[in-house]
């Protein structure tokens, strides 16, 4: 009897169309001048760091050097700020995770420390699910404007994204019949699924006025961790209320103890990976 082929593997986050207001994101410039002009800009009366590891991580399509404003300033007030291991968001996700998983590990080698991590927008995604994967690498996750269980977005992201797809074929081998893209997402799907580890800080900041992605899927629904500022989703990256959050968010973690577990300094280990299911995530490979 010939063996019947594995039934196709359901990799895609489904990207539901949503009614925002996307002609807003226009005004994302007024957010840039908001934050030149700000106090918080100039690190009048923000807390400061003594070095913490963050790692910040651009949403889709953007690139890391393009959040120069928010590194610097982050720089500016204390912190030790790396890329996510990719300049650009606009590859296959489960691709982008890997390598962010990467410079968590290397990061956490060399400072000794769990690190915090900053995302925008899918970056935030991205963030979140990275720290489901390595609990005891990170100690706090930020998101800016980042669908975090249900991708609710504006149509032409979805567009976008199949056009990417078409541009920038993933180095993931065919799995089941199907073709990494850029909305292909076994393994970040699995991760945005999992809760985080109890130790680990959140703060989700997001704005109803968001032109982008459903304000409703950037909240984690605990008035504890959501923080609402105003401004388009495209701003939040240059939004002066959500720098000010982001300096109580970091400034209010808890000094953690070096960890023995941590890999070796060139971070060539890949670190251990807590997964709900076990080896759930492999079936992408």
């Amino acid at each position: 009897m010939t063996a019947q082929p594995s039934p196709e593997v359901d990799c895609e986050i489904p990207v539901a169309g949503a009614a925002v207001p996307l002609s807003h994101e226009l005004l994302w410039g007024l957010d840039w001048l908001a934050l030149r002009a700000s106090k918080v800009y100039r690190g009048e009366g923000v807390p400061r760091g003594h070095g913490e590891p963050v790692i910040v991580v651009p949403g889709f399509l953007g690139s890391y050097h393009g959040l120069h404003e928010l590194t610097d300033w982050l720089a500016r007030s204390g912190y030790a700020v790396s890329d996510p291991g990719f300049e650009r968001n606009v590859a296959c996700p489960d691709t982008l995770l890997e390598r962010l998983e990467g410079r968590i590990a290397g990061e956490y080698a060399a400072h000794g420390r769990p690190v915090s991590l900053v995302g925008h927008s899918l970056g935030g995604s991205l963030a979140r699910a990275a720290a489901a994967r390595m609990p005891e690498h990170i100690s706090h996750v930020i998101t800016l404007g980042s669908p975090l269980r249900e991708m609710r977005a504006h149509p032409l992201v979805a567009e976008l994204a199949r056009l990417a797809a078409a541009l920038a074929p993933s180095p993931h081998r065919t799995h089941a019949g199907h073709e990494h893209g850029p909305t292909c997402s076994c393994e970040l799907a699995d991760a945005l699924a999992q809760p985080l580890a109890p130790g680990i800080r959140r703060t989700a900041i997001f704005s109803r006025r968001d032109g982008v992605v459903d304000w409703r899927t950037s909240m984690e629904g605990d008035a504890s961790v959501d923080v609402e500022v105003g401004g388009t989703h495209i701003g939040l990256a240059v939004n002066p209320r959500a720098y000010a959050a982001i300096a109580l968010a970091l400034a209010s973690q808890p000094q953690p103890q070096t960890s023995a577990r941590a890999p070796g300094r060139d971070g060539a280990s890949k670190p251990a990976v807590a997964m709900a299911g076990g080896a759930s995530a492999a079936r992408c490979r």
